[in-house]
């Protein structure tokens, strides 16, 4: 599992190198490199897709050829992520459990594979039959 990030305070620009970087290594650690780096020249494009973040409204047709923030970019790796939370998963971790652990940590179990419900009596979610 991948470090927890952390807060601090930031002096560079809100673009640039630095945030093409953040960026790449989002989409990398997500295993989406490739599928995600396409991906980003469709979004906030008229007949492509809005940000999974901010739902940028589309911009005129003759804009940038990418029209995205570093965070609409990371959003689009988690959205797109290779990383699947089963329900193994769940079975594993009780809902009570789960409802201990951080935001942060339940993101990087990843996507949902099946539709779950609550069952109250073991206090888990299970997979719908």
């Amino acid at each position: 599992m991948s470090k927890k990030p952390s807060i601090a305070e930031y002096h560079e620009p809100a673009g640039g190198w630095g945030a093409a970087l953040a960026t790449g290594a989002a989409l990398w650690e997500q295993g989406v490199l490739l599928k995600s780096g396409v991906a980003l020249f469709f979004m906030n494009k008229p007949g492509g897709f809005k940000c999974p973040s901010c739902a940028w409204p589309d911009p005129p047709p003759h804009s940038d050829s990418l029209v995205f923030c570093e965070n609409g970019a990371k959003a689009l790796a988690w959205e797109s992520t290779k990383k699947r939370a089963t329900p193994e998963l769940f079975s594993r971790y009780s809902v009570t459990e789960l409802a201990r652990q951080s935001d942060y940590w339940l993101e990087q179990q990843g996507r949902i594979t099946h539709p779950m419900m609550y069952d109250p009596v073991s206090d888990h979610y299970v997979p719908v039959q």
